[in-house]
């Protein structure tokens, strides 16, 4: 990956040594040579930030609704920094067979509470050696009829409650691999 950033690099370098040259030898007005000098020099930012996905920084994207949980860090808000904190999944998505498909994929999402806990619990249960399958619900809509009572909540600015509940990932052992039938003997 780092080769692919570097070899990215270097072809913008080389365009703008070209567009140096050529800026040098025409008898262009200053203004567009000049604009033509900062157009350049500002795709070197655009690409490097288009090249943090690459050099494998957590996304920001979605999780997958399923998947393979293989580990969690959690960092919590700095205070006196006033740094909102995030959690990092390390994660596969799963097939319709309920098997891991794909590379891993690093997530990032927002910290708050809630999710805080149940990524600690699942992180315990990850040291202890167990696989873990994970959901990953939005749950943008009302609860139906006869569910709990929304409560007040501490982000919101006045304590009012809310009836719409945020992201919640759920996290379940992961069934052992199911194995081909073995030949019998002498068949």
């Amino acid at each position: 990956m780092m080769g692919a950033a570097l070899a990215l690099t270097l072809a913008y370098v080389a365009t703008a040594a070209l567009l140096l040259n050529l800026n040098l030898s025409t008898a262009r007005p200053f203004a567009v040579k000049a604009g033509a000098v900062v157009l350049v020099t500002g795709l070197y930012f655009t690409a490097w930030q288009a090249q943090k996905g690459l050099l494998g920084w957590a996304t920001p994207a979605p999780v997958p609704a399923t998947f393979r949980l293989h580990w969690v860090t959690v960092d919590e808000p700095d205070k006196a920094a006033d740094g909102p904190g995030a959690i990092y999944l390390w994660v596969r998505e799963l097939d319709d067979a309920g098997l891991p498909n794909g590379p891993p994929r690093a997530h990032q999402v927002p910290w708050d509470e809630d999710t805080a806990a149940t990524m600690q619990e699942a992180l315990a249960q990850l040291e202890e050696g167990e696989p873990l399958n994970g959901t990953f619900t939005r749950q943008a809509v009302a609860p139906e009829a006869g569910a709990l009572e929304p409560t007040a909540r501490a982000d919101q600015p006045d304590g009012s409650a809310t009836n719409v509940e945020g992201p919640r990932f759920e996290f379940r052992r992961a069934p052992p691999p199911t194995l081909p039938p073995k030949p019998l003997a002498g068949a």
